[in-house]
């Protein structure tokens, strides 16, 4: 493994491990010394400004939000976090967030940043990783042997999905919840993606069908978007009352964010400088929120991620296999995190996960030669 196997690696779950200790703020660069460089050194400002504002919005603030954390761990010790980083500082962070026992997914999102930002900055494939990446692997091991893994949201099946969207209030606030929980199953939505549902991002193409564009936080290759088609006659309907509602209060145009803030008088809050109707994590709070609500069974531990992973998991009951699945929802670059999905689907039908491995070994026992009678 090396540092080009670090940025462009997906993986589908959302780090839920927060360390508020481990994240303060960047001081500010006067705390830092000067240091004399070599102008052929030093990116022109518009380099810098196309470097730091490249890549994907979501992946970018995740990214700075890691390395906000590493700059300030090498500043309260007298270090120089960059970039451009040293390898020696790489490695020794690593080596503190494995000694405090930070999940292994953390800690390798933590040197794709690092990484990362340094390639923003002009300086590719660069600090060296072998030496973090040698700590990380042992910090992976480590984590597997004693049985802590990284925490994956629970599935939100169409049977959790039923009753979440029957437990939602009959007020404005109730319906938007239920439109982000029919997106989120029925687009496979990430919170960040149904963040920036735009009204123009729902077409309805007739009475029963609408269709939704998406344009994902990850993998997508083009500028078109997934489009997805939505032919549930509820989801349907809660979708139209939803933009219907949007159109009375008087935000129906086009550009504005799908989903919106509502308080408890059934005002529609204004959209942010950012853009934001809702921030991808007042998009998690909503689903959190009303899983706790409606007591579901999984209420302590579901997140929105929960959403995107409910038609995998009810095909996979269907038997669908993980590749099937794949081709199907086209929403997965590897069967890996699908088969996870489709396993789960399997069990909670009551079905063992692998039929064919079942059958294989009963065929193999009725091979077995009959006891003889007589002994």
């Amino acid at each position: 493994m090396n540092s080009t196997d670090l940025v462009p690696t997906v993986i589908d779950v959302e780090i839920v491990e927060e360390r508020p200790d481990l994240t303060p703020e960047l001081p500010d660069a006067g705390a830092l010394p000067d240091v004399a460089v070599d102008i052929n050194e030093v990116l022109t400002e518009e380099a810098e400004e196309d470097l730091a504002n490249s890549g994907r919005q979501n992946t970018r603030t995740t990214y700075n939000s890691r390395f906000k954390a590493f700059a300030s761990w090498c500043v309260a010790r007298g270090r120089k976090p960059g970039p451009r980083t040293t390898e020696v500082n790489l490695a020794s962070y690593v080596s503190h967030l494995r000694r405090e026992q930070i999940g292994h997914d953390t800690i390798r999102l933590s040197i794709a940043a690092i990484v990362d930002m340094n390639a923003r900055a002009g300086h590719e494939k660069w600090p060296p990783t072998a030496k973090a990446l040698k700590i990380y692997a042992d910090a992976r091991h480590e984590q597997a042997e004693s049985g802590r893994s990284p925490r994956s949201a629970p599935p939100i099946d169409m049977e959790r999905l039923i009753q979440m969207v029957d437990g939602c209030p009959d007020t404005l606030g109730g319906l938007r919840d239920k439109v982000i929980c029919y997106l989120g199953y029925y687009c496979r939505g990430r919170r960040s993606e149904l963040a920036k549902f735009s009204i123009a991002s729902v077409e309805f193409v007739s009475d029963e069908l609408a269709v939704v564009r998406k344009w994902t936080s990850k993998n997508d290759k083009t500028d078109a978007g997934r489009e997805y088609e939505i032919d549930d006659p509820k989801a349907v309907s809660a979708l139209r009352q939803w933009i219907t509602a949007l159109q009375e209060h008087g935000q129906r145009a086009p550009h504005l964010p799908l989903l919106r803030r509502v308080d408890q008088w059934g005002t529609i809050g204004a959209v942010s400088k950012k853009g934001w109707g809702m921030t991808p994590h007042a998009v998690n709070e909503a689903v959190k929120r009303l899983a706790r609500r409606v007591k579901l069974d999984v209420a302590g531990d579901v997140t929105s991620h929960g959403l995107r992973a409910g038609i995998p998991t009810d095909l996979g009951r269907l038997g669908y296999s993980a590749g099937e699945i794949k081709e199907i929802t086209n929403d997965w670059s590897s069967t890996e995190q699908v088969e996870k999905y489709r396993k789960i689907g399997r069990r909670r039908a009551g079905k063992k996960a692998d039929d064919r491995r079942s059958k294989a070994i009963t065929e193999l026992q009725q091979l077995r030669p009959e006891a003889d009678p007589a002994e």
